[in-house]
């Protein structure tokens, strides 16, 4: 039941969006549904997950979680939470002539996103083997053993039960050196941390864009939407927020919130 509410949920929103081949992107959520296979959208795909990599093709080629128009036919992309780069391959699907920085903590996984790159022959992509934080150190980093490539790995302990391993963190700014048009972020609860730190270097100013998946509720911390939204207010940002959930009358559950930003 749970896989045919997704299904006609990523359907309507396929055909209510407004990214170009519906009629191809829907076939292609019409296989995956009965089965997944590694060829989508004319890219060769490894993944490590198969649960996690369906998740991802309704999310971002389906729902068109993050669509976005540019006025360049090159636009200077930021993806910052990239797993196996489902969000890499949908920009440049989009803007094949566009620059893609692409930042994945996880070895395994990044090893998979460079795989991804490499075999489709993704021009114009840097891959990043890096957290991204609010200063440059060694952090633990908890990942699921018995699920590799999974969407919930996270500096945070509280996202998910896992193992623990050390990763290098940088502070995102000192990877922005020109105009930024689109920075996508989802780093599993250090999106306060990454965007603080942007506005604090003065680089958010170089962002024209930004999409961002704010986790609210992680385990048992105070709600922080507010504070975070007031960040990106007192820089001059507009938003949409789509934050889907039900039966909304919950109390303490997590829940994702998109957050798109625009000047």
């Amino acid at each position: 039941m749970q896989q045919i509410t997704r299904y006609v949920r990523s359907s309507q929103l396929l055909w209510q969006g407004r990214a170009p081949n519906k009629l191809k992107r829907w076939v292609e959520l019409c296989g995956l549904s009965i089965r997944a296979s590694k060829h989508v959208m004319g890219f060769d795909v490894r993944y490590l997950n198969k649960d996690s990599f369906t998740q991802l093709f309704h999310e971002v080629f389906a729902r068109e979680g993050y669509f976005f128009e540019s006025d360049s036919d090159q636009p200077v992309i930021f993806d910052c939470g990239a797993n196996i780069g489902m969000a890499t391959l949908f920009f440049k699907w989009l803007y094949p002539r566009s620059r893609v920085v692409a930042f994945e903590p996880d070895p395994t996984t990044f090893g998979v996103l460079c795989e991804n790159i490499q075999r489709n022959g993704l021009a114009g992509v840097e891959a990043r083997n890096v957290a991204l934080w609010d200063e440059n150190v060694e952090m633990p980093f908890y990942i699921k053993r018995d699920e590799r490539g999974s969407l919930l790995m996270s500096l945070n302990p509280a996202r998910t039960q896992g193992t623990q391993i050390k990763v290098p963190a940088r502070k995102l700014s000192e990877y922005i050196g020109t105009s930024v048009d689109l920075l996508k972020l989802d780093v599993e609860g250090a999106e306060s941390r990454v965007i603080g730190e942007l506005v604090q270097s003065g680089k958010m100013n170089m962002v024209k864009r930004l999409i961002i998946e704010y986790h609210h509720h992680i385990s048992d911390e105070p709600s922080a939407l507010g504070r975070f939204l007031q960040i990106l207010e007192n820089c001059g940002w507009q938003y949409q927020l789509n934050a889907w959930f039900f039966p909304v009358a919950l109390r303490n559950v997590f829940q994702d919130v998109l957050i798109y930003g625009y000047k």
